[in-house]
């Protein structure tokens, strides 16, 4: 029966069963932590999309990765959204729109998630076509597979971020450069230099895509197919149409460029609370002996690097997956912060690597029965993807139980009425309480919250408060403004991330430290693999003594 699965139709019925079983991981829990955003990330890509409804332009105000495509996508959702709500009278006008997003922006976040996770689910898709085509059927099944149930891969396609985007659009391009490869003519490299620039729209590393076009022009001048005018030719163009496209996409990139110009430092970082790097083998070895191995397992890990190999002993594979993989590699390693998110765009190429290996050792065990080597390969594929799969099952349930959402529960029983609470994170489920509620602005100091919400602030604003601020908590605000930031209860959920790494941050490490000694600590809500998501929430009292709360 299962060589069944060597049939055409069998193959494509297979592929998007796997598809869907990536899809429903990706929406299991997709609403954590709504309506509070536990990535900040998340409201600033949304600002942006808001920012372009309210002026009316294709501006989004924000090109820092630049993450157009995304916001132009939120846009698109939003006005969804708005049309919908419209039609059912959940809001009459645009400024109702507006306001009710700004008291609670799941309205908006939400459709948003579900958007990344159906990018999420077509990378396996592109995954499993790209796999097949370089390799055969098998390899294109098990490669989707385990992207399919990858814990981080699942992780960040329920998060609005631009690197599930741009990696869907990269193997896009990669699709159309192998068909060009394989004598496509001109309309195939000019549909990669489309893909690649779509790409790069919607995040600048994402460039490294045409690494394949370059390598596969290059091999066909090498072998002698191609002639040196020919190739230069086709390299001008592929570059000339994916410049082209980019600008189609993303005209705010030379038309607002100084504030491209300032975004692009505002994202130049040489440290990061919990991400700062070190030299170039160590930022290697810690990706892969981490989120390497969290994405797709020490046997995934063990696979592809058997998959080079056989991907070497193919002209096509080896010109385009391997150059990619390792010039992502070197790219995100020689960087001076790491984050386990850099990675998405090699965990579809790594898979596919990992793919061919056990497709290519279990037609050696077919003694000339196919279904023993099909066999073979499918009870491999589930032991390698099964435990994946349960892990990035109990990650989503631990998200949708953050410290953070526990501590709301707690300040929202315990906390009485009247009171002025400090918090740092983008609690809001925590505006409709009664009381007054500060937020950490940088330079500007801690402002009320409700008040900065009925102002409809944007990317701008923010940009203006960090000033060049990594991050922005009670660490990061500005000295003269500390005072600014005095309340009855703090909820804190920075503190012990900069006390672990007080050696790099001083400065924020002892405001922290002597906020928590000037009053009492009540509640301390700690993260629990599999059970509770989050960082170490501490919830500190200023007058009066409380008994203390353990989670």
């Amino acid at each position: 029966m299962l060589n069944l699965f060597r049939k055409p139709l069998m193959q494509r019925a297979a592929l998007g069963a796997i598809v869907a079983l990536a899809l429903a991981l990706r929406l299991f829990h997709i609403g954590f932590g709504l309506p509070a955003i536990n990535d900040p990330d998340e409201l600033m890509f949304e600002l942006g999309a808001v920012h372009m409804l309210r002026t009316g332009t294709l501006n989004p105000g924000w090109f820092g990765h630049p993450a157009t495509t995304t916001m132009y996508l939120l846009a698109l959702c939003n006005i969804a959204v708005y049309g919908t709500g419209r039609a059912l009278g959940w809001f009459h006008s645009q400024r109702e729109f507006v306001d009710a997003v700004f008291v609670s922006p799941s309205l908006l976040i939400l459709p948003g998630r579900i958007a990344m996770a159906a990018f999420g689910a077509a990378s396996v898709w592109l995954t499993g076509r790209l796999a097949t085509a370089l390799f055969d059927r098998r390899a294109g099944l098990v490669a989707a597979l385990i992207l399919a149930v990858s814990p981080v891969a699942v992780h960040w396609s329920q998060i609005i971020r631009s690197d599930v985007m741009a990696t869907t659009f990269m193997l896009a391009c990669l699709l159309a450069t192998l068909r060009h490869a394989r004598g496509g003519g001109w309309r195939d490299l000019i549909v990669a230099a489309v893909w690649l620039g779509t790409a790069i729209a919607t995040k600048w590393p994402f460039a490294v895509g045409g690494v394949a076009m370059i390598a596969v022009i290059g091999w066909q001048l090498a072998d002698g197919s191609s002639r040196v005018r020919d190739a230069a030719v086709r390299l001008a163009a592929f570059i000339a149409t994916m410049l082209c496209a980019l600008l189609v996409i993303s005209p705010y990139l030379v038309i607002a460029r100084d504030t491209v110009a300032r975004n692009l430092q505002g994202e130049a970082q040489t440290r990061h609370l919990g991400a700062t790097g070190g030299t170039l083998a160590e930022n290697l070895a810690w990706y892969l002996q981490g989120p390497m191995v969290d994405a797709l397992g020490v046997a995934g890990i063990a696979l592809a690097a058997a998959g080079v190999v056989f991907a070497a002993r193919r002209p096509q594979a080896a010109a385009m997956i391997v150059p990619v993989t390792i010039t992502f590699a070197l790219l995100i390693g020689s960087q001076h912060i790491v984050w386990e998110r850099w990675i998405i765009p090699l965990l579809p190429l790594v898979a596919m690597l990992a793919g061919a290996a056990l497709a290519e050792a279990s037609r050696k065990l077919e003694r000339g029965t196919a279904w023993r080597g099909a066999l073979a390969c499918t009870i491999a594929a589930g032991l390698i993807a099964l435990p994946l799969g349960v892990t990035a099952f109990r990650e989503a349930q631990a998200r949708a139980n953050d410290t953070r959402q526990i501590a709301s529960a707690w300040a929202a029983v315990n906390i009485p009425a009247g009171s002025t609470v400090f918090i740092e994170h983008f609690g809001f489920d925590l505006y409709s309480q009664p009381w007054r509620v500060l937020f950490p602005m940088g330079e500007a100091g801690c402002v009320d919250a409700r008040a900065l919400l009925a102002g409809k602030f944007d990317n701008a604003v923010i940009e203006r408060a960090r000033a060049g601020r990594s991050n922005i908590d009670y660490g990061t605000v500005a000295t003269a403004r500390l005072e600014s930031c005095r309340a009855d209860y703090a909820i804190l959920s920075q503190a012990d991330r900069y006390a672990a790494e007080a050696a790099d941050f001083p400065v924020q490490a002892k405001a922290y430290r002597e906020l928590i000694q000037a009053g009492r600590t009540v509640a301390v809500i700690r993260p629990a693999q599999y059970l509770q998501n989050g960082p170490v929430v501490r919830i500190v009292r200023f007058g009066g003594v409380n008994k203390m709360s353990q989670y």
